[in-house]
């Protein structure tokens, strides 16, 4: 077999990278976080994607009798009616002035929608950006981390912590 100096010196260097891949340390791809960035009376949030079924907008809401000062009416969304809540109350930041444009759908056997004005982006990040958020304030409970985006800091919304609370709110006045 007669190889030229090139081909040695190539396989060479091909035997010596591939024995130094097993020597390195594995390359660690960072978790991604798809999320949605909106604003709520005006102050920028963020919604994790992972904790919505929907992106609802431009549905009509029909305003009910109800107990639940949160609750702006029914929606018909994905062939049924669905209760449609206002997430600016919800965040302690009082009623939207009429009927928001936007919808999240939440849940998938017995959905509820979260409404609000307005919608900004998609994006996909890091999931080391989110850090615990060290401003307690007038959110009720419903925000536990922050992400800080463009230099804006937004809180994300816990979502399955406002959909228990409102069924939990709910329940007592269905069975009465």
């Amino acid at each position: 077999m007669n190889e030229t100096p090139g081909v040695k010196s190539k396989a060479a260097d091909l035997r010596q990278a591939f024995d130094l891949s097993f020597a390195s340390p594995p390359s660690v791809r960072e978790e991604l976080e798809d999320i949605l960035t909106i604003r709520v009376a005006g102050d920028p949030y963020a919604i994790r994607l992972s904790e919505i079924a929907g992106l609802i907008v431009g549905r009509r809401v029909v305003p009910v009798p109800s107990v639940t000062p949160d609750l702006l009416g029914l929606a018909g969304i994905r062939g049924g009616l669905v209760p449609v809540f206002g997430l600016a109350s919800i965040l302690g930041c009082g009623q939207a002035p009429g009927s928001p444009r936007w919808m999240i759908l939440c849940g998938a056997e017995e959905p509820i929608a979260l409404a609000f004005a307005d919608f900004e982006n998609y994006l996909r990040l890091p999931k080391s950006s989110f850090h615990e958020d060290g401003n307690p304030s007038t959110r009720s409970g419903y925000v536990k981390q922050a992400v800080s985006i463009q230099g804006v800091v937004r809180a994300v919304i816990g979502i399955p912590e406002i959909v228990a609370a409102i069924r939990s709110r709910i329940r007592p006045t269905r069975e009465q």
